[in-house]
């Protein structure tokens, strides 16, 4: 399977807050915090966390994510979560964190139903329960989470302790995240037009188009998958060069099935093909972003 692991598992998220349009510190954030408005404080402990426009002080931050917390602020409780978490602050305590996740989900804080769905998924802090997992993902997903929804996406496309592939839903979430630009749900929908399951008619062309694009915005194992379908000519034109060409750029970024692959065609490609393949991937790294144009795919 192309699919490649890592879609959105590993990290508790940090919520931002769509606060004072300058979107920094100001005299005047200060002055709310000190009067105990929730929304202020939660963002002075951003400030402070990310050593905005004040010293970097995880002590302050934590101080003022409990004080907006303490008063039911969703975002600063799911924010004091991450942080127990993460240790930032405090004592790292995966029960409290989860404790705090669950306060703004039950609010119906979309990032806190996300993570307390990670805590589920990864048995942090709470018993394992990847159904349990499931249901917190999708009740943020339905709320748009990116990466809820590329959480889902993940869970139905591959093997995953108490949930069977389903390649159907896997398709209605990488629809969802493609709607937002996910790249793992691009990486998802590339997989599933190349094999013609879940809905989406099989269509090398389209898996070419989505795999391409999920590889431009940070999906490294999707240039292993544009290899790969080159490579075989499975519904395209076989074409090792081209293979070579994407193996290489996903070696590049640290892809160790990329590596794998472009050193198999080493030993294949002729010198001559070899210097086109390298000259494919400086010609490719040279353009801007903008002008890089997925190559036609050719049907045999």
């Amino acid at each position: 399977m192309r699919l490649g692991a890592g879609v959105a598992l590993a990290l508790i998220l940090i919520q931002t807050l769509p606060l004072p349009a300058a979107d920094k510190f100001t005299l005047d954030t200060a002055r709310a915090a000190a009067k105990g408005d929730p929304k202020a404080e939660c963002y002075l402990a951003l400030d402070y966390a990310n050593g905005k426009d004040v010293p970097r002080d995880y002590d302050q931050a934590v101080k003022y994510l409990r004080q907006a917390a303490d008063q039911g602020f969703p975002p600063a409780q799911n924010n004091l979560g991450a942080f127990y978490l993460q240790g930032l602050g405090v004592k790292q305590d995966d029960t409290e964190a989860v404790k705090w996740f669950r306060k703004a989900a039950d609010q119906g804080d979309s990032f806190a139903e996300y993570s307390l769905g990670l805590c589920y998924f990864q048995g942090h802090g709470i018993i394992k329960d990847i159904p349990q997992a499931v249901e917190w993902y999708r009740k943020a997903a339905e709320k748009k989470q990116p990466d809820a929804i590329a959480a889902l996406a993940d869970i139905y496309l591959t093997e995953t302790e108490g949930v069977k592939i389903d390649y159907a839903e896997a398709f209605k979430w990488c629809q969802k995240g493609e709607a937002l630009g996910i790249a793992d749900c691009l990486n998802g929908l590339g997989f599933l037009y190349e094999q013609g399951v879940g809905g989406a008619a099989k269509n090398p062309d389209m898996a070419v188009k989505y795999y391409r694009e999920a590889a431009e915005k940070g999906f490294v194992r999707a240039y292993a998958n544009l290899g790969q379908m080159y490579e075989t000519g499975d519904g395209l034109k076989a074409d090792p060069v081209e293979a070579y060409k994407w193996f290489a750029l996903g070696a590049r970024r640290g892809d160790a099935m990329a590596m794998h692959f472009q050193e198999d065609l080493i030993r294949v490609l002729s010198p001559d093909e070899l210097a086109e393949a390298n000259q494919r991937v400086n010609e490719y790294l040279a353009q801007p972003k903008t002008a890089q144009k997925p190559p036609q795919a050719t049907a045999k």
